[in-house]
């Protein structure tokens, strides 16, 4: 980009006054220039880092849904495995919208108070999937499998975003231990 600056040319007719005026001016609007194509530059490095972050989001929303996909597909399989078993489908959707809640809660957590708001909401789940250890030993071996497979997914799964919201400062020392807890309450969910 080039700038371009009025040229001090005596003028015609003018008062050294008004000749000195004119020159003041030019350099003014040559420093304006200059900082319009500074302000120019700074926009455009911004558009950059912020299109390469939109491009980062946008992979990780893709890898997340490939994720969810395997889920998905262990869900079906869980479905057709449980609709025979008595309380087979009821159980399969407690998980779901449990294991729904755990990702929208940790996705809720920003910082110290939004932990200290999240902690007992994990708490209840880790306690659902507790109370839901009697119906899985009651499961065919092929459904404890596929149940297996889905909780042991999840764990998984689950283990990124953990670690992701334990490093924002102010929340380990809150949501650790329930984080902990509910891991190791889906880790117990093992076909025999």
């Amino acid at each position: 980009m080039a700038l371009v600056a009025i040229v001090s040319v005596p003028m015609l007719g003018c008062t050294p006054e008004a000749a000195k005026k004119a020159e003041e001016m030019n350099k003014e609007a040559v420093s304006a220039a200059k900082d319009a194509a500074e302000s120019a530059k700074d926009a455009a490095q911004n558009a950059a880092s912020a299109a390469k972050d939109a491009a980062s989001a946008a992979k990780e929303m893709a890898k997340d849904a490939v994720e969810a996909a395997g889920l998905d597909d262990l869900y079906k399989k869980a479905t057709e495995s449980l609709a025979s078993v008595e309380g087979g489908e009821a159980m399969l959707k407690g998980i779901q919208e449990s294991l729904g809640k755990i990702s929208s809660t940790l996705a809720g957590v920003t910082d110290g108070d939004t932990a200290k708001a999240a902690a007992p909401v994990v708490t209840q789940l880790t306690e659902t999937f507790g109370s839901m250890s009697d119906s899985f030993g009651k499961l065919p071996d092929a459904a404890k499998g596929i149940v297996s497979n889905i909780f042991a997914t999840a764990a998984k799964d689950l283990k990124p975003m953990i670690d992701k919201v334990l490093a924002i400062p102010g929340v380990e020392e809150v949501l650790k231990p329930a984080l902990e807890a509910l891991l190791a309450k889906l880790n117990e969910f093992k076909a025999s």
